[in-house]
């Protein structure tokens, strides 16, 4: 029966315990820096979608998007939508875009998303001089390392009067 290790051994767990608390440090370190950071784009693209998807709701009433309205002109910080007796505007600036309705009434109710490193851009799609699309484009900003990068790119054309849904009857 052996009461002690030998030589060998002792080195042996000298020379692989660093290998080891090595690799349980970077696991470590990976789970305090990318987890934060990947919840934070996650949450942001999560801002995004729902944004585009009010812009799908407004885009599947929509009759027109004008290129002004009441002083408001269309343009790429800015986006009109035009209903049957109202207008949705679309602005982008300060890390936020809002939605408001503009129509006669002074109220103008506004949503507001707040997407510091989101970015969205979009662009009228247009024949004979009237836009009959909007087409997206939308991403999430991450730095990495000193390097900026893309996260969750994503695009979408929204048409004015959309085909119905299923079971739906225009």
């Amino acid at each position: 029966m052996r009461r002690a290790f030998t030589l060998i051994e002792v080195l042996v767990v000298i020379a692989v315990a660093p290998s080891v608390l090595l690799v349980i440090g970077s696991v470590y370190a990976t789970f305090i820096r990318d987890i934060p950071r990947t919840t934070r784009v996650l949450q942001e693209n999560t801002t995004v979608l729902h944004a585009l998807q009010q812009m799908r709701r407004d885009m599947d009433e929509a009759v027109g998007l004008p290129q002004q309205f009441d002083g408001q002109r269309a343009g790429e910080r800015t986006l009109l939508i035009e209903q049957p007796g109202r207008v949705v505007r679309y602005q982008q600036g300060d890390g936020q875009i809002v939605r408001t309705l503009l129509t006669d009434s002074p109220s103008g109710e506004q949503r507001l998303w707040r997407m510091r490193d989101a970015v969205i851009v979009w662009r009228l799609w247009e024949r004979d001089g009237r836009a009959y699309a909007v087409e997206i484009h939308s991403h999430v900003k991450e730095r990495i390392e000193g390097l900026l990068r893309e996260k969750l790119a994503n695009s979408q054309v929204f048409f004015i009067h959309s085909l119905p849904r299923e079971g739906e009857v225009q």
